[in-house]
């Protein structure tokens, strides 16, 4: 009995070491898109607080595993090719939706703005799709732009549609990055935010990304769960404060057409209204 408890015992903590080290081998990769430089182990293991030779040891499995490159001659790591790999399928499953590209199209028949969607990327939001306005003057983006989560129209529709914990233990990641490249996140003040949003139905900012202008943003449900998008409209800052209303209303009318429910979110209710 006593031999069968120590095995026991044996597998239940070799079970957590690979919990622990699979952890490890993300937090190192998520260190490398916050530095976005060629890093020494020391560096790595400074920044992550894990021992010399357990940082050794981590790197040489990604290395073997052909997640990270080794220059030999300044001994710093940086990602493989392979590590952008494992997402880059993402947005082409995303889009491959009619639904979602008929949303667009529609709110930009219906506003005229510049229509985005949007996709939540660790700290920041991502532009997969942009419908130029066609208005003489109209908000200027391209696809791909990256854009803040915590100080923005989409991102705050997107973080609506995460459950109080999530969102706190993101701004908790995001104020605990070794180089923060913005001001510390207030949680208090976004999560104030974030309830107006879920009880609107929808965001707007003003002069978040450029001077001048303003975007309203919708939550779109996702088939993928765990992938909360945003459909926004921006254009001139007096336009969309004019048409604020209209322009949700063409929004959340073409999501609840083709999608025909609201946003969903783990342990609380969030609707469209």
């Amino acid at each position: 009995m006593a031999s069968e408890a120590a095995e026991e015992s044996g597998q239940e903590a070799a079970a957590q070491g690979v919990v622990k080290s699979a952890g490890r081998a993300f937090e190192v990769l998520e260190l490398f898109a916050q530095m976005r430089r060629h890093l020494s182990a020391s560096e790595i293991g400074q920044a992550l607080g894990y021992p010399k030779s357990s940082t050794s040891a981590l790197l040489k499995s990604l290395l073997s595993q052909g997640y990270l490159v080794l220059n030999p001659r300044t001994l710093r790591y940086f990602p493989s090719l392979s590590v952008t790999k494992l997402g880059d399928w993402i947005p082409a499953a995303v889009l491959s939706s009619g639904d979602v590209l008929e949303i667009l199209s529609e709110v930009h028949a219906a506003t005229q703005e510049t229509v985005t969607l949007s996709v939540r990327k660790d700290f920041s939001v991502t532009f997969l799709r942009v419908l130029p306005g066609t208005y003489p003057i109209s908000l200027q983006m391209t696809e791909g732009f990256v854009g803040p989560l915590f100080s923005s129209a989409v991102g705050n529709a997107i973080l609506s549609q995460m459950t109080d914990e999530e969102i706190a233990a993101t701004v908790e990641r995001a104020n605990a990055r070794p180089k923060r490249t913005a001001e510390r996140v207030d949680l208090g003040k976004l999560m104030r935010g974030v309830q107006e949003t879920r009880r609107k139905g929808y965001s707007v900012y003003y002069d978040a990304f450029f001077p001048d202008t303003g975007a309203i943003a919708v939550p779109l449900p996702s088939a993928m769960e765990g992938f909360p998008m945003a459909v926004g409209a921006g254009g001139l800052r007096d336009r969309i404060r004019r048409n604020e209303a209209t322009i949700y209303r063409a929004i959340r009318s073409s999501i609840m057409r083709h999608v025909g429910k609201a946003p969903r979110r783990r342990g609380k209710t969030t609707e469209v209204s």
